[in-house]
């Protein structure tokens, strides 16, 4: 199956990461050597699709020059909104742009997670079968924190239930934010703000067409601060990375920490664990550790930052 074009949604406020997400958007949070958004937009590439659309809203400057930090090979093109659409009404208004084509299911995945997934049997099951929409499912990983998808035997969506403690016999599924849109579903969407469960799962579940097969692969959500800042230390492995653009004085202590786009460590400062990006700095002598520091703030000399996650929007 072919697909004229994929959609990674990037333009959400990304309310559980903040204070982080008041200086960038979460797809676009540094991951060293690229943003976060990039193994989405990988993981779209890998179909053969000529084009990946990425709509943007919140810091969409921002969001638009963390695409450009990523070497696909696809077009990538922003589809910018004026309002905040949500997700399906993001979606939509890309369709109406002609940026996703006028045949064939389009592929649409969250641009907030790092993932590296085998899609052939999402696509196979869309062939093969009458779904509107066929989301991607891995077993679950933690019942209690995220959503639990139940299949049927056909591989129909039964229901969809919060996150809670499975019921005795219940075998609860994981969707990781993939799935083929139908071109049928793509049409009956409407441009205005709305989100995929109501205006495209809701639809889809009606009508029993609601489809979810299990991949396998990799998924690791970064949704909240602290799952950033892991995220940041597995790439790390361990050593240090300091951005070209950071000024690191050579009488301070990099441990296993990222620093990051024009930040700045004084003399003496001990940084581990930890990434300091966006503008940030640490004071002569101070120490910051298991922390992230982004955009307009600093550490005062012989400070002490631990646990801490500090935020504020550049100054322009």
């Amino acid at each position: 199956m072919k697909i004229a074009a994929a959609m990674v949604l990037a333009a959400g406020k990304g309310e559980r990461m903040r204070p982080l997400s008041s200086v960038l958007p979460k797809p676009a949070l540094p991951l060293v050597d690229e943003p976060v958004i990039a193994s989405a937009l990988r993981l779209a590439a890998t179909t053969g699709t000529r084009r990946v659309v990425v709509n943007t809203w919140h810091l969409a400057r921002a969001m638009e020059r963390a695409l450009t930090e990523v070497d696909l090979d696809a077009e990538i093109v922003v589809s910018r909104e004026e309002e905040l659409m949500d997700t399906a009404g993001g979606i939509a208004l890309a369709r109406d742009r002609d940026l996703l084509g006028d045949r064939g299911p389009v592929l649409i995945i969250n641009g907030d997670g790092l993932l590296n997934l085998d899609l052939g049997p999402l696509f196979e099951r869309m062939t093969r079968t009458d779904d509107m929409v066929s989301l991607a499912l891995l077993p679950h990983l933690d019942p209690r924190r995220w959503s639990r998808v139940i299949l049927k035997a056909t591989g129909m969506v039964g229901c969809i239930k919060k996150p809670g403690a499975p019921e005795t016999g219940e075998a609860p599924f994981l969707y990781p934010g993939v799935m083929l849109v139908s071109r049928q579903a793509l049409n009956g969407l409407t441009a205005r703000p709305g989100a995929v469960g109501e205006c495209l799962w809701g639809p889809a579940l009606a009508e029993g067409r609601l489809g979810g097969v299990v991949v396998s692969g990799h998924w690791r959500e970064v949704g909240v601060p602290q799952d950033y800042l892991e995220a940041v230390l597995g790439r790390l492995n361990g050593r240090g990375a300091v951005h070209s653009s950071a000024h690191v004085h050579p009488s301070a202590s990099i441990g296993a920490a990222f620093i990051g786009r024009n930040a700045r460590v004084e003399a003496q400062a001990v940084v581990g664990e930890a990434v300091v990006a966006e503008g940030a700095t640490v004071g002569r002598k101070a120490r910051v550790v298991r922390s992230v520091l982004l955009g307009d703030v600093s550490v005062e000399t012989d400070g002490n930052v631990v646990d801490g996650f500090r935020a504020a929007h550049p100054r322009t």
